[in-house]
């Protein structure tokens, strides 16, 4: 069981997918100094961190009592870091890997556009679905958060929630991870000739771990997020009416 008093660098030792954590915090991964030291002065929850990284050591069993303590802010910031992270280092080295695999393969073999479409297909719309997350969901989030608790723009919130609500977003918020999982499916019918095998492990390895990750982001997002908006929406509106 991971705890504030466990260091960065024996959770890495243990499970090397929480380096991914540790690094959208902007920890060293390798730190022998305690989570609580290294957390001390970046305004970062330490306790959530911890909560997070657990998580990812059994994330097939994530319970949403975990989240229930942290604010809103704590989670947007960390939805947020995460479409950063994903953006500018996981996607970035899945191109990378493609290109690794591809290197060796001859000119015509299928998987050369079937890899390469996949990608730039993928990014394009991943990056948009974070943009729309961050612009529409996380703004709205972080406003009626201030609206609760800094009671701005109250009257906005209770004229829009007479027929608005969250749980609107539900309907059209879509998968990130189904692709992943097809083109996962697709390497899998192909076997690599022997040079490539190397590569061929590196993609699917960082493919299958990226569909992890996604999975627990999924559920801050679709689970502990959308629920705690819901909740400011229902006492905002209960504070009007009484």
């Amino acid at each position: 069981m991971i705890t504030t008093y466990t260091t960065p660098a024996l959770i890495t030792k243990q499970n090397r997918t929480a380096e991914h954590i540790f690094n959208r915090y902007k920890i060293n991964a390798n730190s022998i100094e305690e989570i609580a030291t290294n957390t001390a002065l970046k305004e970062i929850n330490p306790n959530f961190l911890v909560t997070v990284l657990n998580v990812f050591c059994d994330y097939k069993k994530i319970n949403l009592k975990l989240f229930e303590n942290y604010s809103l802010p704590i989670i947007i910031d960390y939805l947020i870091r995460s479409h950063t992270y994903y953006s500018e280092k996981i996607i970035p080295e899945i191109g990378q890997s493609i290109t690794q695999l591809l290197n060796n393969y001859e000119k015509g073999h299928p998987l050369l556009e079937i890899l390469y479409k996949f990608y730039f297909k993928y990014k394009v719309d991943l990056e948009a679905h974070f943009k729309d997350e961050e612009s529409g969901l996380f703004t709205y989030g972080s406003t009626l958060y201030k609206a609760v608790y800094f009671k701005k723009n109250c009257s906005f919130f209770i004229e829009f929630l007479q027929q608005n609500s969250i749980r609107d977003f539900i309907d059209t918020h879509t998968d990130t991870t189904d692709d992943l999982k097809n083109i996962t499916s697709i390497l899998l019918e192909y076997t690599p000739p022997k040079t490539n095998e190397t590569s061929y492990r590196i993609l699917l390895e960082k493919l299958k771990n990226f569909v992890q990750d996604l999975e627990v982001h999924a559920f801050i997002e679709d689970e502990v997020l959308l629920n705690k908006l819901y909740a400011l929406e229902q006492r905002i509106l209960l504070e009007h009416n009484n």
